[in-house]
């Protein structure tokens, strides 16, 4: 028994090397959690190779201990998987796009799916004005906002529907600072309000919204490269811990 469950603990360490290696190709090594499959499959081989040394009693603790972890993890992927499938409401008072990465040629292809759902939306809904959220990072040849407000004129939508959060370098920012642009419009804790992000960050978007004020909030999601999917609702499990922590 414990030798097969070594087996499948070292075939799991592979894959998770094996698509380590892919996200790093795909979004570069610029931020910690780009290496968290690489550190992880190499943490589970080391583990299936020492954990032979244990005898049966430890090994089963290990095991049982990392089962009950693994069912954790699963469990809050669920209802952030299950979350991002829910319809949001139509004709919104506003919509709120959280800023991604602009790079010289335009927004990447994450902040591009996220454009690409408010324009549907505020295509569909002709009185919903936009906010586009997200300041000027280091590399980044514009602001997240002016990119964004940018795409969605291009694709017809009216300048006089936008408004531009240049300042915000985080979720809980963009939306703190977004609230206030609204504010200055005579909006109210009250308004609806449609938050658009990638569909593995909408769950944690509405608990911080909620925590900051919003009463009337609903989500609505973009899709973006799905060889990405994993590594991103993953990195969110983590992210909603800490937000937990910070925002109680």
């Amino acid at each position: 028994m414990m030798k097969r469950a070594h087996q499948l603990l070292k075939i799991i360490a592979a894959v998770f090397i094996l698509y380590g290696l892919i996200v790093l190709s795909l979004i570069g090594p610029n931020r910690i959690f780009s290496f968290f499959y690489l550190t992880a499959g190499i943490a589970l081989f080391l583990i299936s190779v020492f954990s032979r040394h244990l005898n049966e009693r430890q090994n089963s603790t290990l095991f049982i201990v990392m089962g009950i972890a693994t069912l954790c993890f699963l469990l809050v992927e669920a209802r952030i998987i299950a979350f991002s499938r829910k319809p949001c409401t139509s004709g919104a008072d506003a919509l709120i796009v959280l800023g991604s990465q602009v790079k010289d040629s335009g927004p990447s292809m994450d902040y591009q799916a996220r454009l690409d759902s408010a324009y549907e939306y505020l295509a569909e809904n002709p009185a919903t004005i936009a906010v586009c959220t997200g300041a000027k990072g280091k590399s980044e040849p514009v602001s997240e906002a002016k990119g964004g407000a940018d795409y969605l004129i291009q694709r017809g939508i009216g300048k006089e529907r936008i408004l531009i959060e240049d300042r915000s370098f985080n979720t809980i920012e963009n939306l703190a600072n977004a609230k206030k642009l609204l504010e200055e419009r005579n909006f109210d804790d009250e308004s609806s309000v449609v938050i658009v992000s990638a569909d593995y960050h909408l769950y944690r978007a509405k608990y911080i919204a909620q925590k900051l004020g919003y009463k009337n909030v609903s989500c609505k999601g973009g899709h973006g490269l799905w060889l990405l999917l994993m590594h991103y609702y993953t990195r969110e499990f983590f992210a909603l811990f800490k937000e937990y922590i910070t925002l109680r």
